[in-house]
């Protein structure tokens, strides 16, 4: 008698959990989707922001005495100046007043970037060698 209920209450619990996923859901109507009000995915149909896990940091890397620069960067936002050399350096404009920080020597800091779009020169002031352009867009 115990077998038969066993059999009875697992028949019921398996056509609650029901079918394969593949039949469209009355909420969704999209195959395998993931019901209105119910957890599933990470996807929530808004566009990413800056600051989500995954997002592409904006960073100057200062390595063996040259700048590693990213393609562009946001006009008027965040970038991140990273020195992995064991000297201090600074990321300077060559047009004065534009940027001009120092960073130290192992040390990451943050900048602002122009807030006007297009190709800034800059350099190291303690090794004038040290050359590379920021593109705002």
């Amino acid at each position: 008698m115990a077998a038969g209920a066993l059999a009875v209450l697992l028949s019921a619990v398996l056509a609650a959990c029901g079918g394969s996923g593949d039949t469209p859901s009355p909420e969704t109507d999209e195959p395998g989707a993931t019901p209105t009000g119910q957890t599933g995915g990470t996807d929530t149909g808004q566009p990413s922001s800056p600051s989500s896990p995954g997002a592409e940091e904006t960073v100057i890397v200062i390595s063996d005495f040259a700048y590693d620069v990213p393609t562009s960067v946001t006009a008027g936002g965040t970038v991140t100046v990273r020195n992995e050399d064991p000297v201090a350096h600074t990321v300077t404009s060559d047009e004065p007043g534009v940027f001009d920080v120092a960073v130290g020597p192992g040390e990451e800091v943050e900048m602002t970037a122009p807030a006007s779009g297009g190709d800034y020169p800059f350099h190291c002031t303690p090794h004038p060698n040290m050359t590379a352009t920021l593109t705002v867009r």
